[in-house]
């Protein structure tokens, strides 16, 4: 009885007696789906309840409870508004939109605690083209932050989502449920990484390395930059589960591989050079404060002048 249990885990019972009092436990492909198993099955928690718990395996224990109830529940419901203002200044329409959002129905939301708004989040209601006064109005200079770098967890989770960013709609859509590796096998590619010296640690930050760029910058002037792209590698693992499936055949798959093979080795062959053909340092955007030549090396962006010899930077 969830009355018995320690008391952490009575929250979590109220949550397991709602989904069976409302039915919310089915046999459904969003939770069942032997298909979609790799290397083993998702992290459940099982009938023996836990006992001297240190704080972390409690909290890790908590995680996985709560993940294996919500996937159970409906989904939350909120009710969103957004409304387009146009505001006119010097004879010039400005449009600004702006958005309220309230969770009506918490649905599996309610395992992590969430509940029903009490606070109203929701817009005052205006009619269509109504005209309102504008009270006061701020001017402010902000700049965009640049993107962090990446650390274990986000990197890992990038590789799952190998795609995501890409901009190509097609291409997007066709990279959707492909990453790069599988969950057992890209903690140990990133510590490969390291361990080739190919990136660093510093503190939680993976840095990359110059022995890192100047291999991207190797492939980029053998024009096999291929290699570098992760919707290769998505490509791959996407044909490899096909082939699993018996959706595809394993010659059709070599004969691919065999094709783009034998383009990088004739690649590499017509080149007996040392240097890298190709000007991959200079930034084909000028600098903001002179507009003279941007160079880049693998620590910083430096303005060498607009001679670009640097001598007036």
């Amino acid at each position: 009885a969830g009355e018995d249990l320690p008391g952490p885990l009575q929250a979590l019972a109220a949550h397991a007696r709602v989904a069976l009092n409302h039915g919310y436990i089915k046999p459904t492909k969003k939770v069942f789906d032997n298909s979609k198993v790799s290397d083993h099955f998702a992290i459940i928690p099982t009938l023996q309840a836990p006992k001297a718990l240190t704080e972390v395996e409690a909290k890790l224990y908590d995680l996985v409870v709560k993940r294996f109830l919500a996937v159970f529940f409906p989904p939350a419901e909120f009710l969103v508004t957004t409304r387009i203002s146009k505001v006119e200044a010097a004879g010039k329409p400005h449009h600004f939109q702006t958005n309220g959002k309230v969770l009506v129905k918490p649905g599996w939301l309610a395992v992590y605690g969430k509940d029903v708004d009490d606070e109203d989040a929701n817009l005052v209601p205006v009619q269509p083209g109504e005209v309102v006064r504008t009270e006061s109005v701020d001017v402010k200079a902000l700049q965009t932050k640049p993107p962090a770098r990446y650390t274990e967890a986000t990197l890992l989770s990038a590789m799952e989502g190998a795609g995501k960013l890409i901009d190509d709609d097609e291409l997007r859509e066709a990279m959707a449920e492909k990453g790069l590796g599988t969950p057992a096998t890209r903690a140990a590619t990133i510590e490969g990484l390291i361990s080739e010296k190919y990136m660093l640690r510093e503190g939680r930050e993976l840095i990359p390395t110059a022995k890192a760029f100047q291999l991207m910058t190797l492939l980029r002037g053998l024009e096999v930059e291929d290699l570098t792209k992760p919707e290769l590698t998505g490509d791959w693992e996407s044909k490899l589960a096909a082939m699993e499936k018996g959706k595809l055949k394993r010659e059709q798959f070599m004969a691919e591989i065999a094709a783009m093979t034998e383009k990088m080795v004739a690649k590499a062959k017509g080149y007996d050079r040392d240097t890298i053909p190709g000007d991959y340092a200079t930034l084909k955007t000028p600098c903001p404060k002179c507009g003279g030549v941007v160079k880049e090396n693998y620590r910083r962006f430096t303005c060498t002048g607009k001679s670009g010899s640097g001598d007036d930077a």
